[in-house]
């Protein structure tokens, strides 16, 4: 009897343990999240209003704001280069970071395998292609701006324009989460996907500060993850109201 009880009980708790976890790590999540908006701010202020570089692809540089491509193939290491995210030689924001772990969400529980082993990887977090992007892909930069300095941003303006977002762990490679302006509603694409550690939602960071966690409502959004194998990007996704929903808050019109 004790023991039935005893189950019972366990029962009831661990359900309610789960989603104390699940809140305690979002809370973590947007105070790192804020933590790297103030690094990417204090950049920003002390160069005339210039943003800090996106750039795609296995990039390592000083004109962008973190370096790297993050993968899970055997020995990589960037995966596990901490320098790509501290150091004025590979992160403009680097100097103002007091420790790399803010790049990763409490709740990214992503490996990388080296040898016979597996080790955590760094980032989870991405930055906005529209945030002075170094590249020319046509997404739709003819009719959208590409903001360059902070004060470009005017309308939505900083409280409605996301910075950083929370990169699921099979779509994360390069430095930026890349949003198409371009092909909308029936034509719309996925071409990065949005974490959804948060109990089908992801940490993400406005240019004016504030942070939420932002549940996904498409289950295109939010499909299995399969451990350790990156899922394709690029995906058509007619009429996703998540890809709408990123879409209104990464850039405006011309």
């Amino acid at each position: 009897m004790v023991i039935a009880i005893i189950a019972i009980l366990a029962g009831m708790l661990l359900p309610a343990l789960g989603r104390a976890k699940t809140k305690a790590q979002g809370i973590g999540c947007m105070n790192n999240l804020k933590q790297l908006q103030v690094a990417w701010f204090m950049y920003v202020q002390d160069n005339r209003d210039q943003l800090p570089g996106v750039s795609g692809g296995s990039f390592a540089g000083s004109n962008t704001w973190v370096s790297g491509w993050l993968d899970f193939s055997n020995g990589n290491p960037d995966n596990t280069n901490t320098l790509y995210l501290t150091d004025v030689r590979y992160s403009q924001i680097g100097p103002y970071v007091q420790t790399p772990s803010i790049y990763r969400c409490p709740a990214d529980r992503s490996m990388a395998p080296f040898g016979a082993k597996s080790l955590p990887r760094v980032r989870s977090m991405s930055m906005n292609c529209w945030m002075n992007y170094l590249f020319d892909v046509a997404i739709g930069q003819d009719k959208y701006v590409i903001y360059r300095k902070y004060s470009d941003m005017v309308t939505p303006g900083p409280s409605m324009t996301w910075v950083l977002i929370d990169e699921r762990e099979d779509s994360i490679n390069d430095g930026l989460f890349q949003t198409n302006l371009k092909d909308r509603g029936a034509a719309a694409r996925i071409v990065d996907y949005p974490a959804s550690y948060h109990g089908g939602a992801a940490g993400i960071l406005y240019a004016d500060g504030h942070a939420e966690i932002k549940r996904w409502r498409d289950p295109r959004t939010t499909p299995p993850v399969k451990k350790g194998s990156p899922i394709p990007l690029d995906v058509p996704s007619s009429n996703n109201p998540d890809v709408a929903w990123l879409q209104e808050r990464s850039s405006n019109l011309k």
